[in-house]
């Protein structure tokens, strides 16, 4: 690596600090690459420390690898080999040897067994500084030279690098905050790249129901949802979910807006099931125990056993049955009414929250564009493409740090490879 004044010249210089960047930083400086990280914030892993509130759940320890690429749809053609490179295993032995102890909970999820993001940012820090990774920070790009199809130079307020191979790994634009802003894409877009229109994914969903409001905050716990049109299932999921002050959010929805975001609204609902575990002839048979009980209690003190006390308002307004009338005086009709209310209450859905309370950006970096073995741009040679930039997302769960992962130690590892091959190349040409 040479640095004269604000210029340095590198063979591989990766775009964007993140946990895709980071991954492909080090691993082309184990492969004995020249590496530099252009980081536009003070320090590289913003985002990654508040993943999984704080806990950062790395991957998806899921016993069947089949399960693993089904998540991903018709784009799953896109995976098979870059998952054989470095998969689900690979990414837990890699954390594990750099002193994370690692535990496997509900699903599947892969956390720190200290529940600290931190932890694995200082791994990937740490993966680095072997390699002898030259973290340049607040280098927030504003131009690209280029020349007979190749990136020549690329300028920021930090100086000018020039490169080999660079590696574009700046992220979608959730938690703008963070520095997920979508430069990223003008940059592809500016080299000749198709970027499929990015859209706020794994984000709380807007509902025309104003009694969310007043049980904002309320999580339930293994309830069933689907995504309706009139009596057709869109989609379907089961799971924790959580009421926000304009609908719902939690890992099952979620992940239902995934499938949103690809619909028109026009006619979509939201339907819960709060008791997934009683049919009907069940549920009506606890809801005529438990009104029977005691007759002459009022309505509205009787759901108690049924509901969290924060729901059971909107639940006997919804009803329609009044608020005041005795246990012992509600008919047939108003308790089968009231348990189909329970097993599928509904309301329309208007809309998603957006990239600021987005988990990932579903769109970026069309996959045709990009051969997925060694992630080169199929349009400019000497250019990559690793994690949340490209245009395949997953479901909540780990699937997404996984893609960032994987796509970057194979990006890391096809772009120090070529500079091996160029130098080789070089030496014999030399002699």
């Amino acid at each position: 690596m040479k640095t004269t004044g604000n210029e340095t010249a590198c063979d591989v210089a990766v775009i964007g600090g993140g946990p895709a960047g980071m991954m492909a930083a080090g691993r082309a400086a184990h492969l004995g690459a020249d590496v530099v990280l252009l980081e536009k914030n003070r320090r590289p892993g913003r985002k990654l420390l508040i993943t999984g509130k704080g806990r950062c759940n790395i991957t998806n320890a899921d016993e069947d690898p089949g399960s693993f690429l089904e998540v991903f749809g018709v784009k799953k053609r896109y995976l098979h080999s870059l998952l054989h490179a470095f998969g689900v295993e690979d990414a837990l032995d890699f954390f594990t040897a750099r002193g994370v102890p690692l535990k496997v909970e509900r699903g599947g999820r892969v956390f720190p067994e200290s529940d600290r993001a931190g932890d694995v940012l200082s791994a990937l820090e740490g993966y680095m500084a072997e390699g002898g990774v030259r973290v340049m920070t607040r280098f927030d790009i504003r131009s690209v030279s280029r020349s007979g199809g190749r990136i020549e130079t690329v300028h920021g307020g930090a100086g000018t690098v020039s490169a080999r191979n660079y590696i574009l790994a700046t992220g979608g634009k959730s938690y703008p905050a963070t520095g997920s802003t979508g430069a990223g894409y003008e940059l592809a877009a500016f080299l000749g790249h198709t970027v499929v229109p990015p859209r706020p994914s794994l984000v709380p969903v807007i509902l025309d129901a104003p009694w969310t409001g007043e049980v904002e905050g309320l999580s339930l716990r293994n309830v069933g949802v689907k995504l309706l049109r009139g009596d057709r299932i869109v989609a379907a999921g089961f799971g924790e979910a959580l009421f926000t002050s304009r609908g719902m959010s939690g890992p099952v929805v979620l992940d239902l807006s995934r499938a949103i975001g690809a619909l028109s609204l026009k006619g979509l609902e939201l339907s819960i099931d709060l008791k997934p575990a009683l049919d009907m002839k069940t549920l009506d048979a606890r809801m005529r125990r438990d009104l029977g009980e005691n007759g002459t209690r009022l309505f509205k003190n009787s759901l108690g056993g049924l509901l969290p006390a924060s729901l059971v308002p909107v639940m006997v307004r919804l009803s329609g049955v009044a608020p005041e009338k005795k246990t012992g005086e509600i008919t047939r009709e108003e308790r089968k009414s009231l348990c189909a209310i329970m097993k599928d209450l509904r309301a329309p859905v208007t809309g998603l929250e957006g990239f600021d309370r987005a988990i990932v950006t579903a769109g970026g970096i069309s996959l045709d564009e990009v051969d997925m073995r060694s992630m080169r741009s199929r349009l400019v040679d000497n250019l990559f493409f690793a994690g949340e930039i490209l245009d395949i997302d997953g479901p909540t769960g780990g699937f997404n740090l996984q893609l960032c992962w994987t796509t970057g130690y194979c990006a890391g590892s096809a772009a120090a490879g070529d500079c091996a091959r160029a130098e080789v190349n070089r030496k014999k040409n030399s002699t």
